[in-house]
């Protein structure tokens, strides 16, 4: 039976790594791009938008296998309704999406509550499913506020909650097995964590080390983010989000190890340390 495998997102932090990992097993598979030559060299590409619905029909056409990722944006509920819509009308045989930690309808976590809401559109859609809820990415502490670290600080209104980040490369890695053997993982929703359970303290001490240099994590008042992602131009709805986020943190609900990365491609988690340590050059 063929398995024609569909990536959406794969320019983004998780994507770019399918992408990868499909090409070096010579899978049979695409990527859904929004405009022509956005692709890696040698990668198939079909154009679609998650807000054009007759462009993802079109897209999702002859696709078995659909990898689905939507950006955090305040249309993303609107871009998860027309994607379920035409993988029906296209006739995907499975759905592969990429979820978050703790998504659940009925959360009063704003984060987990939209993640959860788009989850029921694919467990309701009669396409069999596979969700995938990874906790926050480990990149992200380690190079998104790569400015800040460098002048000794990261701020961040967490408190002293603990998370196990997890690489996305581990999240790549199992979505690949799933992709690639969809009716194995059929129905299942999988949690996705690191091997350890660290806070933002713990994470900054770990870059210091690694970079060498005095590197602190500030616990900000919430006010205080907010005005920060106001001001950066950040809608409301992702900043509720990001918020909801950082107080599940804050309150140490976000903390435990799932087995699952292990589990499903046979390799424990990497650590923190070990991806920044690999990292180190850039941050010194």
């Amino acid at each position: 039976m063929t398995n024609r495998i569909l990536v959406t997102g794969g320019a983004g932090n998780i994507g770019a790594d399918i992408v990868k990992r499909l090409s070096a097993r010579n899978a049979d598979f695409a990527v859904m791009t929004h405009t022509s030559g956005a692709a890696s060299a040698g990668v198939t590409e079909r154009h679609g938008d998650f807000l054009d619905p007759a462009s993802l029909q079109r897209a999702f056409a002859g696709v078995d296998t659909l990898f689905l990722l939507f950006p955090l944006i305040p249309e993303m509920p609107r871009m998860a309704a027309n994607a379920v819509a035409a993988a029906k009308a296209a006739g995907v045989r499975h759905i592969v999406r990429s979820s978050g930690a703790g998504a659940d309808a009925a959360s009063p976590a704003a984060i987990a509550k939209v993640h959860g809401e788009i989850d029921a559109l694919v467990r309701n859609s009669g396409i069999p499913f596979t969700l995938l809820l990874p906790t926050s990415f480990m990149q992200t502490p380690v190079n998104c506020p790569g400015a800040a670290i460098r002048d000794g600080a990261l701020y961040a209104p967490r408190g002293d909650g603990a998370m196990a980040v997890i690489d996305v490369r581990d999240i790549a890695d199992v979505a690949v097995e799933v992709l690639t053997h969809p009716a194995a993982h059929a129905g299942q929703s999988y949690a996705l964590t690191g091997p350890e359970d660290l806070t933002d303290a713990q994470m900054v001490s770990a870059i210091a080390r690694e970079i060498g240099r005095d590197v602190r994590y500030v616990d900000v008042p919430e006010a205080a983010a907010v005005d920060s992602m106001t001001r950066m131009g950040s809608p409301p709805e992702v900043i509720e989000w990001l918020m909801s986020l950082n107080h599940v943190i804050k309150q140490g609900w976000a903390a435990g190890v799932s087995p699952m990365v292990e589990t499903i491609t046979g390799h424990p988690p990497r650590k923190l340390a070990d991806f920044v340590r690999e990292n180190a050059a850039a941050r010194k």
